[in-house]
């Protein structure tokens, strides 16, 4: 081997696997994090070459290829292109592991897009800005040349914002059409992908042991992605309910949909509740702690005046807010896996000795995902964003605890507020 320094920078043996390589990554950017080192003019140099160090030992080529001719070999990549360990994953709520679990998770990125659409400016265009004549007011007089009637600017106006009104609601048909469309994609994806993991269980005893075995460590080497802990533990809260509802079914036939049913939409109900509470709550966070509707120097001089409070509330806000968008992206994965779900174990198309093992097996990954923790002494397994979830948390209680004791004689509701977003 030509050089051990990514492996030292991480601080893990030269063999060692994918699952050790990223859990001293996570030990390393964490311990290191600029963040944490203020003060310390190196602890930015060393962020970045621990990155670029996670960077190539991920990738199984790049890693064989250092591996034979060490440092001098690797074309680096300094600066804003080099892997970001601020971001960790592609995706914030589903790495590229979770891929075959939950396909391609673009609820924010869809939201976002619509909510753009939505408030697209409508006016400033091209024809509106220096058109001086209404074209359909032309008359042809019979001569060789145009005569132009009396120009109508108002009722222009009102026809080339009606125009505009008709293409931006055109746009956004096209892209909810679009979205539709990647969602069967995703649902179909998802789908074969199920059938192929719990048809694999199918075996002796001892086969189906080691294939529970090998969910096992997957779960364990997934837990460290971006939120990988919230992802399975909604993934087998959603296996283990479908596993039983297709148990029941099998038992009491159509009788069992008099109680899941209504059970199902009531916890849909519930959990829509608390998504909107928790947008709601994050907005609000953010406004107090951005001052937006102040002007810029009146919100300068209040956020000065609060000092160490004003980087309270920031932490707090973007805690608040990064559990907002989990609310959705959580929503929206529950309602895939459901449907993938239904379609696996209620194919008429499988014999009925395949859908009682694909049954048992979904019920025994769900047990497995659902049980996944992180433990509180390990920091390791916990990732930025959810840290920044933790550390906004327990903030939130402090704060909340000092209005309490502050205003002994008042009915303080943040308390509230925050259980709900949190």
């Amino acid at each position: 081997m030509a050089d051990t320094y990514y492996y030292d920078l991480l601080g893990i043996p030269p063999h060692a696997s994918d699952f050790e390589i990223k859990k001293g990554y996570r030990r390393q950017a964490l311990l290191n994090h600029p963040d944490k080192n203020i003060g310390n003019g190196d602890a930015n140099k060393k962020f970045q070459e621990i990155a670029e160090a996670y960077r190539v030992l991920s990738d199984p080529q790049l890693r064989a290829h250092y591996d034979r001719v060490g440092r001098d070999g690797i074309e680096r990549q300094d600066g804003p292109n080099a892997t970001d360990a601020s971001e960790m994953f592609e995706k914030m709520f589903s790495g590229e592991s979770f891929q075959d679990w939950v396909g391609d998770n673009t609820i924010l990125q869809d939201i976002l897009t619509l909510s753009d659409l939505h408030n697209a400016h409508t006016g400033g265009d091209t024809d509106a800005r220096f058109s001086m004549v209404d074209s359909s007011h032309l008359i042809d007089d019979g001569d060789d040349g145009l005569s132009y009637g009396q120009f109508d600017h108002q009722r222009y106006q009102q026809q080339r914002k009606l125009e505009r009104s008709e293409a931006k609601r055109a746009r956004i048909s096209r892209f909810q059409e679009e979205s539709r469309q990647k969602r069967r994609r995703r649902v179909e994806y998802v789908t074969q992908k199920l059938a192929e993991k719990l048809d694999a269980f199918a075996g002796d005893r001892h086969h189906r042991r080691r294939y529970l075995i090998d969910i096992e460590r997957e779960a364990e080497l997934l837990k460290l992605e971006s939120f990988g802990v919230y992802i399975l533990n909604t993934i087998g809260e959603v296996y283990t309910q479908k596993a039983t509802e297709r148990s029941w079914y099998n038992t009491m036939g159509f009788l069992s949909t008099a109680y899941y049913y209504p059970r199902d939409k009531f916890a849909s109900a519930k959990d829509t509740a608390k998504t909107v509470w928790g947008l709601l709550d994050a907005q609000q966070a953010v406004k107090e702690a951005k001052l937006d509707e102040l002007d810029a120097a009146e919100a300068d001089r209040i956020k000065k005046e609060r000092g160490a409070e004003q980087d309270l509330l920031e932490k707090i806000a973007a805690g608040k807010l990064l559990m907002s968008c989990w609310g959705l992206v959580k929503k929206d994965l529950t309602s895939v896996l459901k449907e993938a779900c239904d379609r696996v174990l209620y194919d008429e198309g499988v014999p009925a000795k395949v859908l009682e093992m694909r049954v048992k097996a979904l019920m025994a990954i769900g047990e497995i995902f659902a049980s996944v923790h992180r433990d509180p002494n390990d920091q390791v397994t916990e990732g930025l964003f959810e840290k920044i979830v933790s550390d906004s948390y327990e903030l939130s209680k402090q704060r909340t605890s000092k209005k309490r004791n502050s205003k002994l004689d008042g009915g303080d509701q943040s308390e509230a507020a925050d259980a709900m977003a949190f």
